[in-house]
């Protein structure tokens, strides 16, 4: 960057030169004087470039010198002689705060390579973080937003997912605690309300058959609904997910009915009852959903 401008290809420069395409290896910088150096993998409308430098990092920035009294280049925070950990946090773009779902111990660079499936993610617009742990301190977030969206219901645990798409019917009730208490010489009963209890239940139908390159595998619909069957009976708690942006934590409260018109066509039915808010990072963490409990 020369007195605001680039000295490859803009209108303003004495010569215009095109740009390699090719990748660049390295950057030499010699008998200059300049205030600073900015890399990015992004492209700038050089028509339109009004000589701003973005201060942040973000995931396409190679290079930032901005010459304060050293000669860093880089970003020290993604440093394995500095950073203790890496975390991934998620929230909702109407939430203020982000929620840590996984941490991760940084003890060579390689470990700087994050790969998360989040099972557990919502519907709506969403956006994660990757955040730097120094000193036990946060340091800057490197943030990204994307939206999730689905049209059928989908149940899930830590690193399992299957979709429940064929003759679906989920039929549910909203449960708390009442008491009708009838007493002598009065006309209307009293009602007492039993504590906080608030919690739903309900019956889950449908078929199971699995759906690979848009093909339905009818032929082997048995097998894959047994294994449905070892995933539900395994003991541990589920994540219920809908296509309106519904999500219940939930256990499985019943054995599994099936009801069939056809030996290809069978119709399988459990009970589940409400267990804890998925919203919750403590309750994430206690039924085995994510890793760290950070944010209780």
């Amino acid at each position: 960057m020369f007195l605001g401008n680039s000295f490859a290809s803009s209108k303003e420069t004495l010569i215009s030169s095109a740009v390699e395409a090719k990748n660049i290896q390295q950057l030499a910088v010699k008998s200059a004087v300049l205030d600073e150096i900015y890399v990015s993998n992004n492209l700038i409308d050089i028509t339109n470039f009004d000589a701003s430098i973005p201060s942040d990092w973000g995931f396409n920035t190679l290079l930032h010198a901005e010459f304060m009294g050293d000669l860093h280049g880089g970003n020290v925070g993604f440093s394995t002689d500095v950073v203790e950990f890496i975390r991934i946090k998620r929230r909702l773009k109407n939430e203020p705060t982000f929620k840590t779902i996984y941490e991760k111990p940084i003890n060579k660079n390689e470990d700087f390579e994050i790969i998360l499936l989040d099972y557990t993610e919502p519907i709506g617009n969403i956006e994660y973080a990757y955040v730097p742990v120094i000193s036990g301190g946060e340091g800057n977030y490197i943030s990204n937003g994307v939206e999730s969206k689905f049209e059928s219901y989908f149940i899930c645990e830590k690193d399992v997912s299957y979709p429940i798409i064929l003759d679906t019917a989920f039929k549910k009730q909203l449960n708390h605690l009442v008491g009708v208490v009838e007493l002598p010489n009065r006309l209307k009963p009293v009602v007492i309300k039993g504590g906080i209890t608030n919690y739903y239940s309900g019956d889950m139908e449908c078929t199971f058959i699995e759906n690979r390159d848009c093909q339905w595998l009818i032929d082997s619909s048995w097998e894959y609904r047994n294994q449905i069957y070892q995933f539900l009976t395994n003991g541990r708690p589920k994540i219920l997910k809908d296509f309106e942006g519904n999500s219940w934590m939930i256990a499985i409260t019943s054995g599994i009915s099936e009801d069939s018109d056809h030996h290809e066509h069978v119709k399988s039915k459990f009970s589940v009852v409400e267990c804890g808010e998925t919203s919750s990072i403590g309750d994430l963490y206690d039924n085995g959903f994510i890793d760290t409990d950070l944010d209780r």
